[in-house]
Formats: structure tokens, C-alpha cells, sequence
């Protein structure tokens, strides 16, 4: 398949907007039944003109031939019926193309040349205006577009002005830069068939919602060769400046064209190909496609979920610092970085302060062992440089989150938004030395939105230190705080029953499995009439007996029924209540400050869906339930769904697919019944 063009495609509008010229003489032109029968061979709505021509032969001799121009090729045809194409080649095959006196055209293809003569410098200027002017088109008046039209003579005023360098060959209007006329003159040059669809979705969806980012995953039923078409449509694009493809695995073709695009356009700024099935040498050949584009303006970058080569990594990093706009976002989330690899990542991060004055959004996550022992230091080096940073994960990369602090202290204070440091760990004999690093950041921090310490052992004195920060920090609101799965237990408890309420900034708080247990009975009363809590996440925290359960789920009610509570949110999530919890179910009826609850792998049982029901029926502030692995069968659907009959303000409630099944395989019709309501 010839997509690899050396030069190639971008987009367009149609063609057929053609200027208009002199009504053409009959002279030299073939007679009408030669013209039947040349229509009936050659798409007769793609045809522009049609003429009589001498061809030069090899053996020195000329022929007499038709030339017939189409949109984007041109063909010649032995004057004789039935018509039968001899020669056809499109336009992007031309390598040249040179008008010489007494009406000649010789025309340098990748395959061939040509010389051929026309009865008219009239006929002439046609055919050699409508190449220029589909030429044009094509690439957009690009810096890359190849000049291929020469002439030892003036050609006429219409040929010239439709040269691929005139600033007006193209006109503004065409929808999304005249992608779909790109994409059908690189199908016709590749010989497959131009899909109406693609045409369709970009000329109106895209279009009418003035989309920039083209989503490979709306096309993703196509073939890949296919999809290599439309990659390579935008290679000269002015319209799209994000080409983006998640979860979609693409072939060599498509891969190809990718690299093509970007040595090409002047337009694309962000490029996603997360999880697509990259080879590893992928970075290295995008770095060599960026060297070849001075005009490029890339700048982010997400090649998550693929197994990449670290050194190609790092040469990618450093090409792209050379680029204009420099490097906003990087995502090497997966990528199978190694820790040598973080090495050269990070001494080319420290190697310019184009780095520092653009990486916004930097994501090494889920690559373990990458920031382990040494090998980090470089990368904290760049971290304690004043940095322009906002979004940072580091989870599942095995960094000392102890030593981490100094730098985060040091240069992101800031414009740091997003910190994600689950699944990590902390160097025990080191905390107590940088307990101040902790407090200090957490106090110092400007513009903190979300923090993440999950899945990780959170010392006391850690989370004692993060919240004495926060409580002394005057700059953020609405924080959202992640310490779920951190293994709190008591001591953990402990500190949040003295210190939250002195909190204000946390507006979203996940403690969810960190065996609370009967230590929430001094942890609720800490979140109870918080005036900033509004989303509140407790589940897998219930291991506990009947009696202390009972007391724990009426602390819980007396919380969301406080006329003062905040809450907005709760999650109970696997906490494993049983029909007990069927008092907080309830509760919801009479509630007016929960728009969303998620009571989820509780086992209530169908008392709990009646309860459920009933609280549904009067309950005028819920807007999204979730309940689902509660064990309810037909019976208890059927409540619920009578219930929501009578609910005008629930907005969702997704389908409970375990139960479900469940249900289904011991009462089908019932199950059917009470899904249709």
C-alpha cells in the first residue's frame, strides 16, 4: 500500500469548486460517442475534461491518444471503442511536470515519464491549472508541498493562480480544513475504496461541534489500512491539532503513518496513543520524525500502556524540547521505564529550563521499581527546581514518598494541583527526620486539588503532619484526600477523631478500608457538622459485631441528618452492613443533604431493597443511587422499580448486574417484569 508518500496529504474541500475558464473550443476534442463510451469506464461525476493529445513513444514516434482529467488522476485512452484505459496515474504520483513551447507538457511520474503534445495552449492551461489547483488542496499551501509545475513559456494568468505556493488557492470555508477531500485523493492514490462515512462523521459531527481532536475510535470498525488513510489525511491538516487513540491496537500501516504526520504537520499540538500497541522502538522514530519538522508544534505527549525502549524515551524528550511550544504533558504511564531510563528522562528534564517553564503535566506512574533507591535523584533534582508543574503521578513507582517532600517542598509549591503517590511506600528510619518537610509542604502548598497517599502503610505521624499542614494552609479549598487502603487502624483513628475538624480545606475524604472497624465510633463524630466535607467514603470498614455495628450505623444516621451536615456524597461500598444497615437505608427518606449514595456489596437482602423502596418514594434530594451485590432477587426489584414509578427527581441509577444475574437465574419472568418498570 503506498502511503508512505514522499510527499503527502492533508485535507480539502471538493474539487469540484474548481475556478471556471473559457468555455473550451470543440476542436480536438474527441466525438461524442468516444466520450460515451470513455464515460462508461471512467466514474463520469469524477470527469473534468476530456481532449485529444499526441503522445511521444518510446521509439520516437507519437500516437494519438485521449487524455482524460479527472479529479485527482489523469488517464490516457486509445481513440477506439470500446474505450480502455492504457495509462492512468494520480496526481500524487507526479514527481514533475514541465510546459515547454509548441504545447508540450512532459510529465516525470514515480514509474514513468510522459511527453505529450495539445492542439491548444488553451487545453494546455486546463489541464495543467486543475493539477495545480487539486495540488493545492491537497496540502493546503504547506510549507512541505512539493513544487512540481515549470514552464519555459508564461503560462497563462489561470494556471499560475492555482500554483500549490499561491496564499489563495485555498479557501477558509472548507469544513475541518477540506479533510474529506484529502482523504479521497489519498484513497484514490492508495487504490481503495473513499468511505462516504468518514466523509459524513467529519463534514457534519465533527464539523458542527468545531471538534479539533480526532478520535481514531470513531473509525475503529474499519480496516487498517483504512485507518492508515486517515492518519495520513492530517499529515497537512490546519484544522485537527489533536489525534487521539486509546484501548485500539494499530498495525504497522497505521503506526507508519503516524510517524509520517508528524514529520509533517505544522498543526498537530497533542498526540494520544495509549494503549495501542506500540513497538518499542516507537519513541525513537517519533523523535527522528520530530527532527525532521521545524514546524512542528507538538507539544504533549501520551504514549501510556505500551512497551517502550527507555533510551528511545529519552531521545524522544529531548527532540521535543527543541520544539517551539517545549513540553507540556508527558504520560509514560506503563511503559515498562526502567529506572536507567528515568535516569536519562531525568537528566534531560534537568538538562533545560524549557522544561521548567512548560512541563505541566508529567505521569510516570505504574512502572515499578522506577524511582527505587539512587537512581531518583536526578528526577527529585527536577522536582526542587522552581517548575510550572500541576499534575504529577508517580503511583506504582516504587518512590521514597519521605524523600520526595523536600523537592515537592523546594519547587512545586506553587502550581502543584494533582499529587498521586498510592501504592509507594515510606522509608520508616527517615520519617521522623522529614515529619517537617511533610507539614511544611501541606501548609505551603498554593493550589493543591487532589492528593492520593492510597494503598500504602500511612504512618501516624505522616497523617498527623499532613493534617496540622493543612489546618495552618490558608490558600486551598475543596481538597480532595485520598487515604484509602493505608492501613490507619486506631492510631490512624486516633488522629483523625483530634484533628479533622480543625481542618477545612478537604471537601472530599476517602478513609475507605483502613480497619476503622469500632474505631469509627470516635472517627464520626470528627466528620459530623464538618462545614467543607461534602463527599465522604467509609467502606470496607464494618468488620465488626452486631451490638457496636448498631451503634456505629446510628452515629452514621445522627451525621447525614444534622440540619448543618455538608454532605453531598457517601459511599458504603463492601462494607458488608447486612440487613442491619437497612437503618441507614431509611434514614435516606427524610434526608436532605445526600444527592448521591453508593451502597454497593452490603448484602441487605431484599429488606434492604424494601427499605430502599420506601425511601425512594419520599426522598426529593437524590439524584444517583448505586446498588448493586446486595442480594436482591425479583421480589425486591419489584419494590424498587414501583418505587422509582413514583420518584421524579432521581436522575440515575445504574443497572445492578450481579443481582441481576442472579435473580434472573431463579426467576426470569419476575426479573424481566421488574427491569421493564
Amino acid at each position: 500500500m503506498a502511503l508512505g508518500l514522499s510527499f503527502e496529504l492533508s485535507p480539502a474541500g471538493s474539487c469540484e469548486e474548481q475556478p471556471s475558464h473559457q468555455a473550451l473550443s470543440d476542436r480536438s476534442r474527441p466525438q461524442a460517442w468516444l466520450q460515451e463510451s470513455i464515460r462508461k469506464i471512467i466514474d463520469k461525476s469524477s470527469i473534468k475534461f476530456i481532449c485529444s493529445i499526441k503522445l511521444d513513444t518510446k521509439n520516437g514516434k507519437t500516437e494519438d491518444k485521449i487524455l482524460v482529467l479527472a479529479t485527482w488522476r489523469l488517464s490516457f485512452l486509445a481513440p477506439k471503442i470500446p474505450a480502455k484505459v492504457e495509462t492512468t496515474f494520480n496526481f500524487l504520483e507526479i514527481r514533475a511536470l514541465n510546459s515547454h513551447p509548441d504545447h508540450q507538457v512532459i510529465i516525470d511520474t514515480d514509474k514513468s515519464g510522459y511527453t505529450l503534445r495539445f492542439e491548444s495552449r488553451e487545453h494546455l492551461n486546463h489541464v495543467v491549472s486543475h493539477i495545480n489547483f487539486a495540488l493545492s488542496r491537497i496540502f493546503n499551501n504547506s510549507i512541505f508541498a512539493p513544487s512540481i509545475c515549470h514552464s519555459d513559456s508564461d503560462l497563462s494568468e489561470g494556471s499560475r493562480k492555482y500554483s500549490p505556493s499561491s496564499e489563495t488557492s485555498v479557501e477558509t470555508q472548507r469544513a475541518c480544513g477540506g479533510f474529506s477531500e484529502t482523504y479521497a485523493a489519498l484513497c484514490d492514490y492508495n487504490g481503495i475504496s473513499c468511505k462516504e462515512e468518514v466523509q459524513w462523521d467529519v463534514d457534519t459531527i465533527y464539523h458542527s461541534q468545531d471538534s479539533r481532536e480526532f478520535n481514531l475510535l470513531d473509525f475503529s470498525h474499519l480496516e487498517s489500512r483504512d485507518l492508515a488513510v486517515i492518519v495520513a489525511s492530517m499529515a497537512y491538516n490546519t484544522w485537527f491539532t489533536k489525534l487521539y487513540c486509546k484501548d485500539l491496537r494499530i498495525g504497522s500501516e497505521v503506526t507508519e503513518q503516524v510517524l509520517h504526520t508528524v514529520s509533517k504537520s505544522s498543526s498537530l499540538e497533542e498526540i494520544t496513543l495509549e494503549n495501542a500497541g506500540l513497538k518499542s522502538d516507537f519513541p525513537q522514530k517519533m523523535a527522528t520524525a520530530l527532527s525532521e519538522n521545524p514546524a512542528s508544534v507538538i507539544h504533549s505527549i501520551n504514549l501510556a500502556h505500551n512497551s517502550l525502549d527507555n533510551q528511545g524515551v529519552s531521545s524522544l524528550i529531548q527532540q521535543v524540547c527543541r520544539l517551539s511550544k517545549g513540553l507540556r504533558l508527558l504520560n509514560l504511564s506503563k511503559t515498562s521505564l526502567t529506572s536507567k531510563g528515568v535516569v536519562s528522562l531525568s537528566q534531560g528534564l534537568c538538562s533545560s529550563d524549557e522544561y521548567s517553564n512548560s512541563l505541566l503535566h508529567l505521569d510516570l506512574s505504574k512502572n515499578p521499581g522506577v524511582l527505587s533507591g539512587e537512581d531518583g535523584s536526578n528526577f527529585y533534582l527536577f522536582l526542587s527546581q522552581p517548575n510550572c508543574l500541576v499534575h504529577l503521578d508517580l503511583s506504582g513507582t516504587d518512590c521514597s514518598v519521605d524523600s520526595l517532600f523536600g523537592a515537592l517542598l523546594r519547587g512545586c509549591c506553587a502550581d502543584l494541583s494533582f499529587l498521586n503517590l498510592s501504592k509507594n511506600a515510606f522509608s520508616h528510619r527517615k520519617v521522623k527526620d522529614t515529619l517537617p518537610l511533610f507539614r511544611q509542604f501541606f501548609s505551603s502548598a498554593f493550589s493543591l486539588t487532589h492528593v492520593s497517599f492510597a494503598s500504602m502503610k500511612l504512618p501516624p505521624d505522616v497523617l498527623r503532619a499532613v493534617l496540622m499542614g493543612l489546618t495552618s494552609n490558608p490558600h486551598i479549598t475543596d481538597l480532595h484526600l485520598d487515604i484509602s487502603s493505608c492501613e490507619l487502624r486506631s492510631a490512624g483513628a486516633a488522629v483523625i477523631h483530634e484533628l479533622f475538624p480543625r481542618v477545612s480545606s478537604i471537601a472530599t475524604l476517602d478513609i475507605s478500608d483502613n480497619g476503622l472497624d469500632a474505631d469509627l465510633l470516635t472517627v464520626l463524630p470528627a466528620l459530623s457538622r464538618h462545614p467543607s466535607l461534602k463527599h465522604l467514603n467509609l467502606g470496607k470498614n464494618f468488620n465488626i459485631k452486631n451490638r457496636v455495628l448498631d451503634e456505629v450505623l446510628q452515629k452514621l444516621v445522627l451525621l447525614i441528618q444534622e440540619e448543618e451536615c455538608a454532605l453531598q456524597s457517601l459511599s458504603l461500598v463492601d462494607a458488608r452492613l447486612r440487613s442491619r444497615g437497612t437503618v441507614l437505608v431509611n434514614a435516606l427518606g427524610s434526608n436532605t443533604c445526600l444527592r448521591k449514595v453508593d451502597l454497593s456489596g452490603n448484602n441487605m437482602d431484599d429488606i434492604g431493597a424494601k427499605m430502599l423502596s420506601k425511601a425512594l418514594q419520599i426522598n426529593t434530594t437524590l439524584r444517583s443511587v448505586t446498588w448493586d451485590r446486595n442480594n436482591t432477587s425479583a421480589a425486591g426489584f419489584l419494590d424498587v422499580a414501583r418505587a422509582l414509578e413514583h420518584n421524579f427527581t432521581l436522575q440515575y441509577m445504574p443497572l445492578p448486574l450481579s443481582d441481576i444475574g442472579q435473580a434472573y437465574r431463579s426467576a426470569p419472568e419476575k426479573t424481566e417484569q421488574a427491569l421493564t418498570k
